[in-house]
């Protein structure tokens, strides 16, 4: 004999989940940063190019504005470009060292499909400003140089001692920072990966 069912006795259906793009989005940003730290921590894990966290990394760079030792004044914008935010300053040793190590980079990201697309700020932090003019000029530093004598944006950066440097994303966000020396295949690395991970 066949049982049937009637309307009071069935199981109500289950609630209809909405679904929330914007969430996913959210969500998958989130993810590509966190991929992209653990990735470029793993770059060259013996080398100077030391990725180091940062409260930052995921978020809108902090403003940076102010008097370029060249004259006038400079404020960052990287919407459509990568920028490499270095802070810097004349006393510092291993920042004498890695100025070639960007110039290397400049010279060779021509070759690369990010060549275009990626800028160099530099910014002088705790010094004066005959000192940071004559490493300037002594260097040959082709890119600006803001100067930041008192170390009001070093600290909005969460910069304590240079040199440290920070790529900042097409988008305004900063992805990654990096604690000491950098070097220019280092830099190459970091680029090539996150021209993979953003494009």
């Amino acid at each position: 004999m066949a049982v049937s069912l009637s309307n009071d006795s069935a199981e109500p259906s289950a609630p209809t989940k909405r679904h929330h793009p914007a969430r996913w989005v959210l969500s998958g940003l989130a993810l590509a940063v966190v991929a992209f730290a653990i990735a470029a921590a793993s770059v060259h894990p013996t080398s100077p190019n030391a990725v180091a966290p940062s409260p930052l990394v995921g978020k809108k760079a902090p403003a940076l504005a102010g008097r370029l030792l060249s004259g006038g004044t400079y404020k960052l914008d990287p919407a459509g470009k990568y920028m490499l935010v270095n802070f810097f300053a004349s006393w510092c040793a291993p920042c004498r060292a890695e100025t070639s190590a960007f110039e290397r980079f400049l010279a060779e990201a021509p070759a690369h499909p990010w060549g275009s697309s990626v800028h160099i700020v530099g910014v002088t932090v705790n010094d004066r400003t005959t000192s940071a003019q004559a490493f300037v000029k002594q260097l040959g530093v082709t890119w600006p140089v803001v100067f930041d004598g008192s170390g009001v944006v070093g600290l909005n950066w969460g910069v304590a001692n240079p040199p440290q440097t920070f790529l900042v994303a097409p988008d305004g966000k900063v992805v990654t920072r990096i604690v000491g020396q950098v070097t220019s295949p280092g830099l190459v690395a970091l680029m090539n990966l996150a021209w993979s991970t953003y494009g």
